[in-house]
């Protein structure tokens, strides 16, 4: 086990803030993420819910709309984001990322090379390895896939 500097761990104890990347936890089968915007809103069946409303709360409040249904508003760690973001093709999940990343010894500090950055899900969580001193160089050749990850 390494040990850590709690003044450098990774957390999501702060408050969302205006361009802060939300993931909206609608039900177990429903989330989406969302790039908190001041004079924005989010509407869905169960109501509109104002960016603004946002702002200020914690990771993982629950925040109701005008009809009075309700979302969760989570932090948007790498296994989230695998589940919310769009792909075109096969994307490797947290059971073959933590595989892989153990299976190279990637650990806090290392440099890493990917090719093919694809849909970002693997480059998250090379991200989140690597950290805090790490860093992850990524590439990919299709433009439209690489300003998405992005």
């Amino acid at each position: 086990m390494l040990p850590i500097n709690s003044s450098q761990k990774l957390s999501f104890t702060k408050s969302i803030d205006h361009g802060d990347l939300v993931i909206i936890y609608e039900r177990h089968d429903t989330m989406k993420a969302v790039k908190v915007s001041e004079g924005s809103s989010f509407q869905n069946r169960f109501g509109m819910f104002k960016h603004s409303d946002w702002i200020g709360k914690p990771f993982g409040s629950k925040v109701y709309s005008h009809k009075g249904g309700f979302v969760y508003l989570l932090a948007p760690t790498p296994e989230l984001w695998t589940l919310v973001l769009s792909h075109r093709t096969q994307i490797l999940y947290i059971a073959d990322i933590s595989f892989v990343i153990m299976y190279l010894e990637i650990v806090p500090g290392c440099l890493v090379l990917e090719s093919g950055t694809g849909s970002g899900s693997l480059t998250t969580s090379l991200a989140r390895a690597v950290a805090p001193h790490g860093h992850v160089y990524t590439f990919d050749f299709h433009e439209h896939r690489a300003t998405s990850a992005r």
